[in-house]
């Protein structure tokens, strides 16, 4: 009973990280077309296709792209996925080609470019890049 008076304490005391709604705009379907929140410092964004599927979602801290950012088709695919820090590319990014099922990656360093590389669908390398 102690352990879970303690547990019940620690929760009350840990600090919340509330979600802020707003806006929300809807498709004439009435679907969900984007939803803008905050959490915190960051506001974080999230637009729907028509059908419902997520289409893009990222996220802003003062003002500047900030955290992950990620792209889908609309049948659900990923087609980008990339990262921010206050606004500075960073880390991999992953880019997929929903036609021809060609992927690449970026990679970015202090923002920026350090190399690139395109592959196809089996995973062989097409071409890469230092710059």
């Amino acid at each position: 009973m102690r352990t879970l008076l303690a547990l019940f304490a620690l929760l009350m005391l840990a600090p919340a990280s509330a979600q802020e709604l707003l806006k929300q705009e809807h498709h004439a379907n009435g679907r969900l077309k984007s939803t803008l929140y905050r959490e915190g410092g960051t506001v974080h964004f999230v637009t729907y296709f028509e059908s419902g599927r997520v289409k893009e979602m990222g996220a802003f801290r003062d003002g500047r792209r900030d955290g992950l950012w990620q792209q889908f088709a609309a049948n659900g695919t990923l087609l980008t996925r990339a990262e921010f820090d206050r606004g500075v590319r960073t880390g991999t990014w992953e880019l997929r080609d929903p036609f021809n099922g060609n992927t690449g990656r970026l990679r970015f360093s202090d923002g920026r470019l350090v190399d690139g590389a395109q592959y196809d669908p089996s995973g062989q390398l097409l071409a890469a890049r230092t710059y």
